[in-house]
């Protein structure tokens, strides 16, 4: 997220001074932008001071943070080598998937706590970088979010591959059953014959894994509420970010003085008709709306990439990797 912020940063900022030099003027989108720039500077400047104050205080909040979670996905793995709401689940297949998911938990934090003597450092990189804006500070945030929850992501991986593949591996013997294949020169179904002895290891492999999926899919579902929610908090850092960047503060307060760069439409209205006097005419520049002038002079950011509930659904269903 960092590295993106900067190369989209230095991206607008090109585009500023190339338009500025060429049109020889400053522009609603080019106000606007260093309105924007300038709002990041002094929001980021002011919780840099709120947030620094003792770099040690906040370590060791940060590292009780993660302790935190750490002991919380422990207690979850607990409850899923159980019987988890009260499901009776395979009792081998979960206390070898929940003492592997463990280590895997307990190598991180290792990771974490040797690591954590050299967060002094990563903060005095926050504290130096954060000056930057308001807007670097939500990236870094969204990068550590990453590195913390980073053996939650792995466990999800681990859990929806084996979703993945005994969902494929059913749906593929239930086509095997009927007398049917997946051909994948073809992208097509094509009907096959099979024999006895295939039909009794098909058979027997459909039961190992339909016995199998209930456990699987209580690990799939948990870890991925986990994944979904970390995604969740990077998207909101994304338009925050996109929304720090792209703030009507100057085409608003034209808006509010009415000025006449945002005028709209020019109304005519007759003051005075009559034979006596002379025919006088009065002008009112009409302001546009403000929806209008926010959406027609935003400066030419990108835009976090929109969630398709369908594809993102459908991957869940069928235990594809969530990127």
């Amino acid at each position: 997220m960092f590295i993106q912020h900067v190369i989209n940063y230095f991206n607008v900022m090109k585009w500023l001074l190339i338009t500025i030099k060429r049109d020889k003027k400053v522009s609603i989108k080019h106000g606007n932008l260093m309105c924007a720039i300038l709002m990041d500077l002094i929001l980021g400047y002011v919780i840099l001071q709120y947030l620094t104050q003792d770099t040690k205080e906040l370590s060791s909040i940060l590292m009780g943070i993660l302790e935190n979670l750490i002991n919380i996905l422990y207690s979850l793995l607990k409850w899923l080598m159980g019987a988890p709401a009260g499901l009776k689940l395979n009792n081998a297949f979960t206390k070898m998937l929940g003492k592997c998911f463990s280590y895997h938990v307990q190598l991180w934090w290792l990771f974490l706590d040797v690591s954590g003597e050299k967060l002094d450092i990563i903060l005095h990189l926050f504290y130096y970088l954060g000056y930057l804006g308001l807007t670097f500070q939500a990236a870094m945030i969204s990068d550590m979010i990453c590195i913390g929850t980073f053996h939650a992501y792995c466990i999800y991986v681990y859990a929806a591959r084996m979703f993945n593949m005994q969902i494929s591996g059913l749906i593929a013997l239930l086509r095997f059953f009927v007398g049917r294949k997946y051909n994948p020169l073809r992208k097509g179904i094509d009907s096959c014959e099979y024999t006895n002895q295939e039909l009794f290891v098909g058979t027997v492999a459909f039961t190992i894994m339909l016995l199998l999926l209930p456990t699987t899919l209580m690990y799939y579902i948990v870890f991925t509420m986990f994944r979904v929610l970390s995604l969740l908090v990077e998207y909101v850092l994304a338009k925050f970010i996109y929304q720090i960047q792209t703030l009507p503060l100057y085409v608003s307060a034209l808006w509010l003085i009415r000025s006449p760069k945002v005028a709209g439409n020019v109304l005519l209205e007759v003051v005075s008709q009559e034979e006596a006097s002379p025919f006088s005419i009065q002008l009112k520049l009409l302001n546009k709306s403000l929806m209008y002038l926010v959406n027609n002079f935003k400066p030419p950011v990108d835009e976090p990439k929109k969630v398709v509930w369908t594809s993102f659904l459908s991957k869940v269903f069928i235990g594809e990797q969530i990127l």
